[in-house]
């Protein structure tokens, strides 16, 4: 049994998004048509598991805004019989970075969010796997500010009996190829796929993952906060009060820290205590039955 990089073409099938919120993409917001390398083991020439690896991709946020989720590109393939997996487990993990990528990657990057998901076998068109992409919904927006480097991984553990292959456009396509690491694959650090040789004789791998960013719809939360209530003492040292300008009724208050980690809740109030908080920025979501309204405070 040997380690390898493999590179793999499969066949296209276009499809339309109708999804109102924004992508952010490196990739045109294109379906992925094919794949590139990965790090398995082999038997008789063929697959038969892949190695824990990571694929990452950043950005540098042009305004402030909330991401919602990540659209991965995937090709997973399944082994049958007793003991094989029936899904592909995989983890998205979102990443501040304090400088460029993936010169950050050592020690620069703070992490602010991160989901786990299984993945079904891919569809079949004839015999040959289609590509296509997961959405991975965040447990809770992350707001991020203009000027954030965020950062996006998706990792996987070593699977045998599972290949999970990261959805990919072709070589020609606009865009940067994104980043791998694989340690068993003697890839130590995130590395420019396209700098990866692979084959016989070596040639650098073809494909540009897809690892898009979805940021809140351009609908405002935080217009629908200023047109129905008023927010006093802003900045405030201990209480926070929240008026009704139409009488619309709270349903319950969150408040997150600027990392979108939630540090409180409250149902069907008009005052909430922050005393106890850290100073600093904080987000106040406010839930009504004709939606949610968005603000920010200041906690001195």
């Amino acid at each position: 049994m040997k380690k390898l990089l493999l590179s793999v073409a499969f066949v296209c099938v276009a499809s339309i998004s109708t999804n109102a919120q924004t992508t952010l993409s490196q990739t045109g917001g294109a379906t992925p048509t094919t794949s590139t390398i990965y790090c398995a083991s082999s038997s008789g020439g063929q697959a038969t598991g892949i190695y824990a690896t990571s694929y990452y991709r950043s950005y540098t946020m042009a305004a402030a805004t909330k991401i919602v989720s990540v659209k991965v590109g995937n090709i997973v393939n399944l082994a049958t019989g007793t003991g094989a997996p029936t899904s592909f487990p995989i983890t998205v993990k979102l990443y501040k970075s304090n400088g460029a990528f993936p010169a950050s990657a050592a020690s620069g990057l703070t992490q602010i969010a991160t989901v786990n998901k299984s993945l079904p076998k891919s569809a079949v068109n004839g015999t040959t796997l289609v590509p296509s992409t997961a959405n991975v919904d965040l447990t809770i927006p992350v707001a991020v500010a203009a000027g954030d480097i965020i950062v996006v991984e998706v990792s996987h553990e070593t699977v045998n009996g599972g290949l999970f292959l990261m959805g990919a456009v072709g070589a020609t396509a606009t865009g940067t190829s994104g980043y791998m690491k694989s340690a068993t694959c003697s890839i130590a650090t995130p590395t420019d796929i396209s700098t990866i040789n692979v084959g016989n004789p070596p040639a650098p791998a073809n494909g540009k993952i897809v690892l898009d960013l979805v940021e809140n719809a351009a609908a405002s939360s935080e217009q629908f906060f200023a047109e129905n209530f008023t927010l006093y003492p802003n900045p405030t040292t201990d209480v926070l009060n929240i008026s009704s300008k139409n009488g619309l009724n709270v349903n319950e208050i969150r408040i997150t820290d600027m990392t979108g980690k939630v540090v409180r809740t409250q149902k069907e109030a008009t005052t909430i205590n922050v005393s106890d908080l850290a100073a600093g920025t904080y987000l106040i979501d406010i839930t009504t039955k004709d939606g949610k309204a968005s603000s920010k405070f200041i906690k001195r």
